[in-house]
């Protein structure tokens, strides 16, 4: 299995990570690092906390993958650490947060050199009734910006916190994935992504270390999908999106 939604704990792995993930059958897990930065950080924050993941990545080559994220704010700069990140450190993709939402134009030339690379594209989504973020993106910005750029690899975490309504807003964008991180996500959940989306549109996430990785396995488990569709799902999907990258 491979969980495409980790994140560090400060500047490492949480504690028994590995080896729960040996236990389980897990055998990649693809990082990114925003938790701890705070929803707008600062250049500087942000290239320490990417420093953070690629050591983490170098100490454990064959077992842990790296998102680079960026605040999109940074311009240039950014932009420049994105290629870095992907060209001299190997990471996979980049990670989008809340800094900005995620179709404003500020974010294309970092989607632009994404699709350069073929590398996929991680962007948290939630709707949410209270207590929505000024820039936090919703399933309808993640369909703009699949809309406006066809060829980027969009995963769309959470399945943006409404399955209903997210998977049918970006069910006409065959680019777009959504994954099966967040707590809110059951199997329930689970099995309406695979019946809207198809099971190549569904990969699996854990949002660790904030969440426990032996639930979210038994949730999709728990979905009544096929042995077919439980193997895209848990493996072969992302699988897929990784052989693509090209730096």
């Amino acid at each position: 299995m491979i969980d495409a939604h980790v994140h560090l704990r400060g500047p490492d792995l949480a504690p028994g990570t590995l080896e729960e993930g040996d236990r389980l059958g897990v055998k990649l897990f693809v990082c990114s690092t925003v938790v701890g930065m705070g929803y707008y950080p600062s250049f500087d924050k942000v290239s320490q906390s990417n420093d953070d993941l690629y050591a983490v990545m170098r100490r454990h080559p064959d077992r842990v993958a790296g998102y680079c994220y960026v605040n999109p704010r940074h311009g240039e700069a950014a932009l420049e650490d994105f290629r870095r990140r992907i060209e001299d450190q190997r990471m996979i993709g980049l990670k989008l947060w809340v800094a900005t939402l995620c179709d404003d134009p500020l974010v294309y030339p970092f989607i632009e050199q994404a699709i350069a690379y073929r590398a996929p594209i991680l962007i948290h989504a939630w709707r949410k009734t209270v207590g929505q973020l000024p820039y936090e993106s919703t399933a309808a910005h993640v369909a703009n910006l699949a809309r406006r750029y066809p060829e980027a690899r969009i995963i769309m975490a959470h399945m943006a916190g409404q399955v209903e309504s997210a998977v049918n807003l970006v069910e006409p964008y065959p680019n777009v994935y959504t994954d099966t991180s967040g707590s809110p996500i059951g199997g329930a959940e689970v099995s309406i992504a695979v019946s809207r989306l198809g099971a190549k549109r569904v990969i699996f996430g854990s949002d660790l270390y904030g969440a426990c990785l032996a639930s979210n396995i038994g949730k999709v488990l728990g979905a009544g999908l096929t042995t077919e569709q439980l193997d895209l799902v848990m493996a072969q999907n992302m699988e897929s999106l990784l052989q693509g990258v090209s730096a």
